[in-house]
C-alpha cells in the first residue's frame, strides 16, 4: 500500500504547531541573551524536528526554509556572538512566523514561493562573513491610533520583533479597550497612552522619542528586566497568550478613563 502524504499532513500540523511555540520560546529567549545555549539548541531542535517532517511530506517551501534556518543557528552555536541578533532575529521571528500562518493550507509538492526563496536568501546571507545587516522592517499598523475625542478610547503601541507575538499583545489591550497600533519596528510617539516594546527594541524607541513614563518592556529574562526597571520604566514578562489574568496591573491601569498621560 502506498501512503499519501496527505494523509499526516493533521498530525504534521500539530506536531509543528508545538515545535513553533518551542521556537518562539527559544527565539525570545536569544533576544535577551544572545549566547544562551540552551536557547539556542532548543531552537536548533525545533527547527530540526520541522525540517525532518516536512522532507518526508514533500513540503519542499518548509524544508528548504527550515534548512537554512538550521544552517544560521549551527553557525551561531559554532560561532557564538557573530552575528548580533538584531541582525537576524527579524528573519527568524518572519520565517516563525509565515510557517504557522501555512499549517491550515499544506499542500505536498508545491514549489517554494517567492516570498520563502527570498527568507532563505535572507537566512543565508546571515551566516556569510560581512553579511550586511538586515534592514529593520518597516512598521506594519493593525488600527490607527491617531488621537480623537475625549470619549474616544486611549491609544496604545506595540513595537515586537514578531507579528504574532505583537498581535496577541495586542489583542490583551484591545481587551482592557485600547485602540491599538502593532508593529514589527518602532512607531514614533504620538501622544499614545501605552507603549508596550520588546527589549530588543526598548532603546531605539527612546531614541524615537518615546517618553520612559509610558513605556512598558517586555522581557523572559529577570536580569533584563531589572536593567530596565533601574533606568526608570516599567518591565514585564510576555502574558500568556489566552491567559487575561496574565496583564500586567500596570496595562489595566493605563486603560482607565481620566488617566493622566505621563
Amino acid at each position: 500500500m502506498t501512503l499519501d502524504p496527505h494523509d499526516f499532513l493533521p498530525l504534521f500540523a500539530q506536531e509543528t504547531a508545538s515545535q513553533l511555540a518551542a521556537l518562539e520560546d527559544a527565539l525570545h529567549g536569544l533576544e535577551d541573551r544572545p549566547d544562551d545555549a540552551g536557547a539556542l539548541r532548543s531552537a536548533f531542535q525545533a527547527a530540526h524536528s520541522i525540517k525532518g517532517g516536512a522532507a518526508m511530506l514533500d513540503l519542499h517551501a518548509l524544508h528548504a526554509l527550515m534548512g537554512a534556518f538550521e544552517d544560521l543557528l549551527q553557525h551561531l552555536r559554532d560561532q557564538p556572538g557573530l552575528p548580533g541578533p538584531a541582525r537576524w532575529l527579524p528573519d527568524a521571528f518572519t520565517a516563525r512566523d509565515l510557517i504557522l500562518a501555512q499549517l491550515t493550507d499544506l499542500r505536498p509538492g508545491a514549489p517554494t514561493p517567492p516570498e520563502v526563496e527570498q527568507l532563505i536568501l535572507n537566512l543565508r546571507g546571515h551566516t556569510r562573513p560581512g553579511a550586511a545587516p538586515t534592514p529593520t522592517p518597516a512598521p506594519v499598523p493593525s488600527q490607527a491610533a491617531a488621537p480623537g475625542p475625549a470619549d474616544s478610547p486611549p491609544t496604545a503601541a506595540v513595537m515586537d520583533v514578531s507579528v504574532l507575538a505583537a498581535e496577541s499583545t495586542g489583542e490583551h489591550l484591545r481587551a482592557l479597550g485600547f485602540a491599538v497600533q502593532v508593529a514589527t519596528g518602532v512607531l514614533p510617539f504620538g501622544g499614545q497612552r501605552l507603549g508596550v516594546v520588546s527589549a530588543r527594541l526598548a532603546e531605539r524607541a527612546l531614541e524615537a522619542g518615546w517618553p520612559a513614563g509610558c513605556l512598558s518592556v517586555l522581557s523572559e529574562s529577570a536580569g533584563t528586566r531589572a536593567a530596565w526597571a533601574a533606568r526608570g520604566l516599567h518591565v514585564t514578562a510576555r502574558p500568556g497568550r489566552a491567559a487575561r489574568d496574565s496583564v500586567p496591573d500596570a496595562w489595566r491601569a493605563a486603560a482607565l478613563p481620566g488617566r493622566p498621560d505621563s
